[in-house]
């Protein structure tokens, strides 16, 4: 999902990358001086933690109505609101569900985790996305928890709605909230979760109020090992493939820099994964948020433990009803660092990543993507003697 920019003063500056049509390394490439026996052996003896993230979908593109008359946003609103009906988020979180419970991961990122709360006259509906997919795990038995404070709000709004298709007269409201959210398996210890926003927001037009991108966190036990994990959303920065928009790229540049500095904080002295929708493409021909992090000793999940394939995790078609998908470059991620690589960021572990709901049998039965990007799921193991 994306949002357009309305003005924008200059921030910061993100350097860009050139567009690279090298295929995908292979993984034993990135392994330093581990070969292949040794990967095996470090597979089978040493505690894996599991880690998925996924962009989960608002469900409409918002930028159809940032995009439209300010004097109809009226109606513009109750065209948004029905795409999201007509996505169905309550069947969408079934799919979801079903790769949750097909991997186990120990800890779920998930972004543009949405509520809606609508009004009109005496009706009332709330449509909480995470409320729908916490009780669809529960109805499978799987134990999850949200920590309260793993969840950053990066926008909340209440915006007029109409009917009324020839004036587009306000008549009720609808509210919409978007947060990153952290869930963790209920027999993984949580030692903190904290979240923030980021200090540079994206200013929208109409006078409505600006979007705070953001971030969740949670410090972990798994197996008496610690982890520390993070989600977050940037804002987009391109205009096209392996194109940026001037303007957004600088509050996309502001957010890098601020979660370069978060991710490296020196006083945590144990592994780091960082997962989310990055908006930054692996190609390095968008933005170099992506190769700045590889550069500062993140690891990318995929690269090392991938299966054959290209990765792509975005965009299907906004309605989630195209037929074959349109996933097209690779912005959703998980990344570590510390304890699973050394200090030159030679590989010392192993990890095995693959996508999911990028295929057809993960649609609804009503032909619907799970989300309008795919996601991706890893496991990730230290090397025994190595890492703690």
């Amino acid at each position: 999902m994306r949002m357009l920019l309305f003005t924008l003063p200059l921030m910061a500056v993100i350097t860009l990358g050139a567009c690279d049509d090298a295929g995908p390394l292979d993984p034993l490439e990135h392994a330093g001086t581990i070969d292949e026996v040794q990967l095996e052996a470090v597979r089978a003896g040493s505690p894996a933690l599991n880690v998925m993230t996924w962009n989960i979908y608002v469900g409409a593109d918002l930028n159809q109505l940032l995009a439209g008359d300010p004097a109809r946003i009226g109606c513009g609103v109750a065209d948004i609101y029905g795409d999201v009906l007509a996505t169905d988020f309550e069947s969408r979180a079934v799919a979801i569900a079903d790769q949750i419970e097909a991997h186990r991961p120990h800890v779920v990122g998930l972004n543009e985790v949405s509520t809606f709360q609508f009004q009109y006259g005496f009706f009332h509906e709330d449509l909480v996305f995470l409320d729908i997919l916490m009780d669809e795990l529960g109805d499978r038995g799987l134990d999850y928890l949200a920590p309260v404070g793993a969840r950053s709000t990066n926008f909340q709004i209440t915006l007029p709605i109409s009917y009324d298709a020839v004036e587009c007269s306000p008549q009720d409201g609808l509210s919409y909230t978007e947060y990153d959210v952290l869930l963790v398996q209920g027999d993984v210890q949580v030692d903190a979760a904290t979240h923030g926003n980021f200090a540079v927001p994206l200013p929208l037009p109409y006078g409505l109020p600006p979007k705070y991108s953001g971030w969740a966190s949670v410090d972990i036990h798994h197996k008496d090992l610690p982890y520390r994990v993070f989600s977050t959303h940037l804002e987009p920065a391109d205009d096209g493939p392996c194109s940026v928009d001037s303007q957004l790229i600088q509050v996309h540049g502001a957010q890098a820099f601020e979660l370069m500095s978060l991710v490296s904080d020196a006083s945590w002295e144990h592994p780091v994964i960082l997962t989310g929708d990055l908006n930054s493409d692996a190609s390095g021909c968008t933005t170099s948020t992506y190769p700045d992090l590889i550069d500062a000793g993140f690891v990318d999940a995929w690269d090392i433990g991938r299966p054959r394939g290209n990765g792509f995790t975005s965009n299907q078609a906004a309605d989630l009803l195209n037929v074959t998908s349109q996933l097209w470059h690779r912005i959703d991620f998980v990344l570590y660092r510390d304890e699973f690589t050394t200090r030159t960021g030679e590989f010392r572990g192993s990890s095995y990543a693959e996508l999911v709901g990028e295929e057809q049998a993960d649609r609804t039965a009503s032909g619907l993507w799970p989300s309008d990007h795919a996601g991706v799921v890893a496991e990730l193991s230290v090397a025994p003697g190595l890492g703690f």
